[in-house]
């Protein structure tokens, strides 16, 4: 189903929750339930194959693996807070628009792993 239909998760996680707590045969209706709605939901693998392209972009990259953004990094230290790690970070909940923000290693800047 993958991001086609982002609360089938939900739906599976209720399901498994309310048979855990019913037991059998009980909740033979919550299994049917569920599995209806996902034979009517709308399906999608965009969420496969762009996992599949990280992967791939991991295993296909030579040398050592490009680094995490020092702005990305967590600053649990004075040391690591002075070597910049954290700085200029924006907190997404904070904005009312949408951050510009670089989330990837300059090596992989431009890369879109949704795409074929």
């Amino acid at each position: 189903v993958g991001l086609a239909d982002p609360l089938a998760l939900t739906q599976a996680v209720a399901a498994y929750q309310g048979c855990h707590f019913i037991g059998m045969p009980e909740c033979e209706v919550i299994l049917a339930q569920c599995v209806v709605y996902f034979a009517r939901a709308p399906k999608s693998i965009e969420v496969y194959r762009a996992y599949g392209n990280v992967k791939e972009c991991l295993r296909m990259h030579t040398g050592p693996l490009p680094p995490v953004p020092l702005h990305l990094r967590n600053a649990p230290t004075r040391l690591m807070k002075n070597l910049g790690y954290g700085k200029g970070y924006k907190y997404n909940p904070m904005y009312k628009e949408p951050v510009e923000q670089d989330y990837l290693p300059e090596e992989l800047k431009g890369t879109d792993f949704f795409k074929e």
